[in-house]
């Protein structure tokens, strides 16, 4: 199981002295109730607070809680460093912030959940803006018209024929029938059986070039072989510097070692896409397998050292 996101504790470290400053005397579980975290942890990041502050790092120059207090099971901030005032977006970050969101809202329609908060927030903001809540919409965006014509396919059930650049920057041409739109909220990713494959992909919409209706319905597929073939698996060990990818990918296991190595395994949905993932590491990579993988991956970046130097040759 992955770890709990740093930017997920980041973010809950800087807002918790204003919550303390607002909710004096608090409880851990008053703290981790509102937060979505167990009291185990708040405690963990008042003992983080507690080391942090201004560059020097003496005693008036960090911040405190009440010792006696923190012993009680309760929250008081003794010395805010002025973390205790909740961060204010200037006039010009909220209306980039609520343009951003105009375009955000057009790229994920068709992600409810997604909608009702993008919604929400874009309503907070016009009413902050005040006079300026009428701010220009933001143009659609690149992939606005490709969600179209995803759309329009869905609707009609017809099948679509894509251009399509994937993680590994392999550009090629499809056609899929296409069988529903996902949002992991980031994303908008369309599920779809794809023709010169034979078997279910997923594309998301902004590595989608071009697509285009074609007069022919789309047709119920059937996955070949067994249901129960299971996905490439690739075993990786990383520097400590490569936590960022177990951060960002799911990973079927994770475990670190005393020395702060990560040893994790992913499952990918083809060799391409873990290869990409296999290259991406770099140089926070210690060690991979399956040997075939690290080969595929190795002769990748042969390929592309030899691209580049015949491009400075030139």
């Amino acid at each position: 199981m992955a770890r709990p996101s740093s930017t997920d504790r980041l973010v809950r470290l800087l807002a918790l002295p204003a919550w303390v400053a607002e909710h004096d005397g608090a409880t851990f579980a008053q703290a981790a109730a509102h937060f979505g975290v167990t009291p185990e942890t708040i405690r963990k990041d008042v003992d983080t607070l507690w080391v942090s502050g201004l560059p020097g790092g003496m005693p008036d120059e960090l911040v405190d809680f009440s010792a006696s207090d923190f012993e009680a099971g309760r929250l008081r901030l003794t010395e805010p460093l002025g973390l205790d005032r909740p961060v204010r977006l200037s006039h010009r970050e909220a209306v980039a912030l609520l343009l951003s969101l105009e375009v955000l809202i057009g790229v994920l329609a068709d992600d409810p959940q997604a909608l009702a908060t993008l919604s929400r927030t874009r309503a907070v903001l016009r009413q902050a803006l005040g006079a300026a809540a009428d701010a220009p919409v933001a143009a659609p965006g690149p992939h606005s018209t490709v969600l179209v014509t995803v759309r329009r396919a869905l609707a009609e059930g017809r099948r679509l024929r894509l251009t399509y650049v994937s993680a590994t920057d392999t550009r090629s041409e499809r056609d899929v029938d296409p069988l529903e739109l996902t949002s992991d909220g980031t994303h908008l990713t369309l599920r779809a059986w794809c023709l010169s494959a034979g078997a279910e992909r997923s594309f998301r919409l902004d590595r989608i070039l071009a697509a285009q209706v074609l007069p022919v319905q789309a047709t119920a597929h059937r996955r070949r072989g067994s249901k129960h073939d299971p996905d490439p698996e690739l075993c990786l060990s990383l520097k400590p510097s490569g936590r960022w990818l177990v951060e960002q990918v799911p990973c079927e296991q994770v475990s670190i070692a005393e020395d702060g190595v990560l040893h994790i395994r992913v499952r990918g949905r083809d060799q391409a896409w873990l290869i990409g993932l296999l290259l991406s590491a770099g140089r926070h990579l210690r060690h991979a397998a399956p040997a075939d993988l690290t080969a595929a991956a190795g002769a990748a970046a042969r390929r592309a050292l030899a691209l580049d130097a015949q491009v400075h040759r030139n």
